[in-house]
């Protein structure tokens, strides 16, 4: 009978350990994505103007025409991976 109670207790204790760690993973995901969204250029040309931009300084070399689309590529892969990740650990928050 001992056995089997420090079994559940034993279980419990992983099953909390689990339930913190994928908390904190999701907490990192969900502002790390917070972070990444806010990094990428917006569709619009009219977001230059609250930065101070331009589009013509940037694109007079070869590197600087493809420099944005470039960042914005990674950071959409970024924001994929991380949405995902999050995700997972939402789902698997829920089931345990």
């Amino acid at each position: 009978m001992l056995n089997i109670l420090s079994f559940f207790v034993d279980t419990a204790m992983v099953v909390l350990g689990v339930k913190i760690a994928l908390a904190v993973i999701a907490l990192a995901c969900a502002i790390f994505v917070i972070c990444v969204v806010l990094m990428q250029s917006g569709n619009s040309d009219g977001t230059e103007a609250l930065s101070g931009a331009s589009k013509s300084d940037e694109s007079e070399t070869y590197y600087g025409k493809n420099a944005s689309s470039r960042r914005d590529a990674k950071l959409k892969i970024w924001t994929y991976v991380c949405s995902g990740l999050l995700a997972v650990c939402c789902i698997v928050f829920i089931i345990l």
